[in-house]
């Protein structure tokens, strides 16, 4: 018994070893490669041989017929359905972008294996006659089944044959492709699949048991091993190999990779065609004596580790010369083994003529540029002192008119009892309390201008009555107040802003805030500014300086007028003004002093 245990025990090793062999290659296939097609169908493989390797062993082990059959039933669908991901894998492995599987393919190929485990479970649940003719025999330990498949059954396993055979077919049909680009992997996976094949065949031609040679799992774990080659190996490094000459052919730029001593090991199109040769003829020769015609930049380039020069080349047909910019790139100087060193060419003649081209547009452009300035330059000029005399011609305007309304004041004051220098100082109050007020400097110069003008509406009124010196009349009084409406008729015929302000002060500086002023008994803010401020002006003048008819009022007298006239003759606000700034209006006054007339010469 002893005997018969031990060799039992290595019969069973090797479906022990392929059993974990598969579980570890299925962690190590979803570590490298989880994302692509072939990976997942070979992880699929490895899973589906493992649950086989499994229920093996478990068939082996069990001491009673029925959990045999149990074991055994098993084998069957998992025989199909690892055949059918094996296919599955090889047409993913070959055309990993157009191997897409349709639910045609996929029925083909696991209906059979569905079948399989129907059949399975009705064994297992006691009608084993689907699967088998007849189950018995010996159920000593670490001993298989003793039953005969049914037609059936036989039918699924040659069915997973052929899909093994057709696996085998696709992968040699893509080694043997002479039309597309051949991997070098697919020859090594095909080699474990065809060593897999000829056991298998040779073991069904001999009727080899499960324990032989022939028969051994150890061959499927082979054709693993070159398989994890195959796609861990090969489409690792072989394609980033295809991957590099392609880039480096798809480069319009010639360039050479150097090896150890300078020697050309590589190079794309663009060098060949700059050199003029095959790459039979390039390869393994010394770069610089490839260049030894060239230039001297190119191997003064090639002394340095990192370089970049530029140099001109005629063509090999003497057509106008080309310029090239040579870039030299070295491996780091600690990496001995795999020491390299690149040499690129790039065609710049097309930057250098378009530079030429750009210099020359741009010496033309700057020449018409420096003659447009030099005409905008003198445009300029000549518009500038064009503005400079109109301004010039607008301020002497404006300061004639200004002279103009004040001449004429003076002009109709001194028709009246009023001082030469009244309309002057009006004028000069109105500017401290318009700017106080908030108005704008525009503004403040209008009301300025304009206050002198106040009056200008007495030049129309009789010398009688303007200069009686008694008391007036009511109906003197009456045709005085006209005075407003005309210097408001007189003024209104021009649309200058000046005159127009000057036409409003002159109709309603004798307006009152109360509303009992003249000539239209306007109240508070429905009189305009300008003409409250001139009515205030007007009237501390009037009190403040001498005239020929009254004495100066002391200051406090004039002040407590105004305070008490707060809310009545003015607005409020301009009284408070007043006070605020009493002590400018007084420098006013000092500054504008009447002179006393010169004595008459005597007769």
């Amino acid at each position: 018994m002893r005997s018969l245990f031990s060799v039992d025990m290595l019969t069973l090793f090797p479906y022990v070893a392929s059993g974990g062999f598969s579980l570890g290659l299925v962690l190590i296939a979803l570590l490298n490669g989880k994302r692509r097609d072939e990976v997942t169908w070979f992880v699929a493989v490895l899973a589906l041989e493992a649950a086989w390797a499994a229920t093996f062993l478990l068939e082996v082990m069990a001491s009673t017929t029925a959990a045999k059959l149990v074991w055994d039933a098993l084998h069957w669908p998992l025989i199909v359905a690892t055949d059918a991901s094996i296919l599955l894998f090889a047409r993913a492995y070959v055309d990993p972008v157009g191997s897409r599987h349709g639910s045609a393919l996929f029925a083909a190929l696991y209906i059979p294996a569905a079948l399989g485990l129907v059949g399975a479970i009705a064994a297992i649940f006691g009608f084993p006659g689907f699967l088998y003719e007849k189950v018995g025999g010996s159920v000593l330990p670490f001993t298989q089944l003793a039953a005969v498949p049914s037609v059936f059954t036989k039918g699924l396993l040659f069915y997973g044959y052929a899909l093994f055979i057709a696996a085998c077919v696709v992968l040699a049909s893509r080694a043997a492709s002479k039309g597309l680009r051949r991997s070098p992997g697919i020859v090594i996976v095909l080699a474990g699949f065809l060593v897999q094949l000829g056991t298998t065949l040779a073991a069904v031609v001999t009727s080899a048991r499960s324990g032989s040679v022939l028969s051994s799992p150890l061959w499927a774990t082979l054709r693993n091993l070159l398989v994890v080659y195959g796609l861990f190996g090969e489409r690792l490094i072989g394609p980033l190999d295809n991957a590099r000459h392609a880039v480096m052919d798809t480069l319009l730029d010639p360039v050479f990779v150097l090896g150890k001593d300078e020697k050309v090991v590589d190079c794309n199109s663009a060098g060949q065609t700059l050199l003029g040769a095959g790459s039979a003829d390039i390869i393994g020769k010394p770069a610089r004596s490839l260049f030894e015609r060239w230039p001297p930049e190119v191997s003064a380039a090639l002394s340095f580790p990192e370089a970049e020069t530029e140099l001109d080349l005629p063509d090999r047909d003497g057509a106008p010369s080309r310029s090239y910019r040579i870039t030299v790139a070295s491996s780091s100087p600690g990496d001995r083994l795999n020491a390299w060193k690149l040499l690129v060419f790039n065609d710049i003649s097309g930057q250098k003529r378009d530079a030429r081209d750009l210099a020359a547009s741009n010496d033309e452009l700057e020449f018409w540029v420096r003659q447009r300035t030099a005409a905008l330059r003198q445009e300029v000029a000549q518009r500038t002192a064009a503005e400079n005399r109109l301004r010039e011609l607008n301020e002497e305007m404006a300061k004639t008119q200004k002279e103009i309304l004040w001449t004429l004041s003076e002009v109709v004051e001194s028709r009246s009892r009023e001082t030469a220098y009244h309309v002057i100082r009006v004028g000069e109050y109105a500017r401290i309390l318009s700017k106080a007020y908030g108005l704008s400097a525009e503004e403040v110069d209008i009301i300025t201008a304009a206050a002198p003008m106040h009056d200008v509406g007495k030049i129309a009124i009789p010398d009688s009555i303007l200069s009686k010196p008694g008391l007036l009349t009511d109906d003197e009084r009456e045709v005085m107040k006209r005075h407003t409406v005309i210097g408001k008729e007189i003024l209104s015929t021009s649309t200058r802003p000046l005159l127009r302000a000057a036409a409003i002060i002159a109709l309603e500086h004798h307006e009152r805030w109360d509303g009992k002023g003249y000539p239209l008994g306007k109240v508070a803010a429905d009189i305009s500014l300008s003409g409250r401020i001139v009515s205030l002006c007007d009237v501390f003048d009037a009190l403040f300086t001498k005239r020929v008819y009254k004495d100066a009022w002391p200051l406090e007298k004039v002040l407590a007028l105004f305070k008490e006239e707060s809310g009545g003759a003015f607005e409020p606000r301009l009284v408070d003004i007043l006070f605020e700034h009493i002590d400018d209006f007084i420098d006013v006054t000092k500054r504008f002093k009447d002179e006393p007339a010169p004595a008459l010469p005597l007769a």
